[in-house]
């Protein structure tokens, strides 16, 4: 199977980051790394992402997913055209 694209994974979890990246690295020709959607915006800007795999929840004990929703709405607005899967 041919690997192609680049999968952006953004998690706050380091272990998550670790086993998406060995995972989805046999899917993907590239897989990179956010631990923080801080430099979101600037990574869909300097990169061809094609696939983002977006953690919902980035504070210590907030779980309404109100975080992954507004990361969604910042890159609709920079990369519309590119996949988002959203998970917690």
């Amino acid at each position: 199977m041919a690997k192609e694209g680049t999968l952006l994974i953004v998690d706050d979890n380091r272990s998550i980051l670790a086993a998406l990246q060995l995972l989805m690295g046999n899917y993907f020709a590239r897989v990179l790394t956010l631990p923080t959607p801080n430099r979101l915006a600037t990574t869909l800007r300097e990169e061809q992402i094609d696939v983002i795999l977006l953690d919902m929840n980035f504070t210590a004990g907030v779980n309404n997913g109100n975080e992954g929703i507004y990361w969604l709405r910042r890159i609709r607005d920079i990369r519309p055209d590119v996949k988002v899967v959203l998970f917690t």
